[in-house]
């Protein structure tokens, strides 16, 4: 094979980003619940941009996203000048990867971290590092032995996933408290609008007060546009306009940028899916306790669950039986998590059947 198109040496080494399954080859039907994705998808008040679209796409769309920048501020009550929007977050992990670290320079992330991390890592060129958690949560105390002079970039997902686990705001202060000011933090909080702790925060308070943090967001989750690929940030106004500066031009699509700004305004539709998750995450964990299993304490809206580790009980068993069934749920091997399953927190009769098949297999009582 000829040798003419050359690539980074690092580029050969990028593990390939492996999403949840969608389809089965032989149903029509499935309960889809791998991918976190909101159980009553996007509010019904985005169908009407959908439908008028056709006469627009034929046009760019705003350059700066100014639009949806502007409804994000007066939502979150923000600097409008210190939001990023992107192709989705992962289009800001990478982006914020690639201009703050390189060769030579290092990037933590924690043991169960999201695996865009080491993605993004490696695209930049830079050494990632897994700093191991502690029952199931990001170690602070770990993340800050694992500091060295290379460390560039600490990325941490709050909540995690695929873990379902936090940081409360007191922790994060001190660890914030103990950072060099040379390293940039990024705390992903793409499940934040799930949270109902109030000892949690989502980092916006903690960027307004420290210039070396960066808290990235999503509508692919609690407002339904995973289709749509789009994501915000927010930082210091000096980060804000170096990433608007190497950025793809027309980064984010008309379309989803209108449906990002519609999604915000519905507030009834929030709520609604706010008050959801909160009771079915409850009630899949009394459930899963039922049956004998560990349920992984979440905040999110999946959960992640352990299994014995080897035997007819086991994950892989569980999964491939729940696959005959229908029911397409997440395995997470490819975070080191053999012996785990996650379960996003769907419709109520998505969840009622995944439980429903779960009991049979485990010979429970229905």
């Amino acid at each position: 094979m000829s040798n003419f198109l050359k690539i980074k040496k690092n580029i050969n080494s990028v593990v390939k980003y492996e999403a949840g399954l969608s389809k089965l080859a032989d149903r029509k039907k499935i309960v889809k619940l791998s991918s976190n994705e909101g159980a009553f998808g996007a509010s019904p008040k985005i169908r009407k941009i959908l439908k008028n679209s056709e006469n627009k796409i034929f046009r760019y769309p705003d350059p700066e996203s100014n639009a949806l920048k502007k409804e994000i501020s007066k939502k979150y009550k923000l600097n409008q000048n210190n939001v990023i929007c992107g192709n989705g977050s992962d289009e800001i992990l990478a982006t914020v990867a690639k201009i703050f670290s390189g060769p030579g320079d290092e990037i933590l992330y924690s043991e169960y971290g999201f695996l865009m991390y080491p993605i993004a890592s490696q695209l930049a060129g830079a050494k990632g590092i897994k700093v191991k958690d502690i029952n199931y949560k990001n170690s602070i105390k770990n993340f800050i032995k694992s500091v060295t002079k290379k460390t560039k970039i600490i990325f941490i997902a709050n909540p995690n996933n695929p873990t379902g686990t936090y940081l409360t705001k007191k922790e994060l202060d001190e660890f914030i408290i103990k950072l060099p000011k040379r390293i940039l933090l990024v705390i992903d909080a793409a499940y934040a609008e799930y949270v109902t702790k109030e000892d949690y925060t989502s980092g916006i308070d903690l960027v307004k007060k420290n210039n070396n943090i960066i808290m990235t967001r999503t509508f692919s989750k609690i407002y339904g546009l995973a289709g749509q690929r789009l994501g915000w940030a927010y930082s210091s106004k000096y980060i804000a306009d170096i990433f608007n500066k190497v950025r793809l031009p027309f980064n984010i699509n008309k379309i989803a940028s209108d449906a990002g700004i519609i999604a915000l305004k519905d507030k009834s539709f929030f709520k609604r899916s706010i008050k959801h998750n909160s009771y079915y995450l409850n009630w899949l964990i009394k459930e899963i306790v039922k049956i004998g299993l560990i349920p992984i304490p979440s905040v999110a809206n999946f959960l992640l669950v352990k299994f014995p580790e080897k035997g007819k009980f086991s994950a892989t068993n569980v999964n491939k039986y729940l696959l005959s069934k229908g029911i397409i749920i997440r395995k997470v091997d490819s975070y080191g998590l053999n012996n785990c399953l996650r379960i996003s927190i769907g419709k109520k009769h998505e969840l009622v059947k995944f439980v429903k098949y779960l009991k049979i297999y485990f010979k429970k009582k229905l």
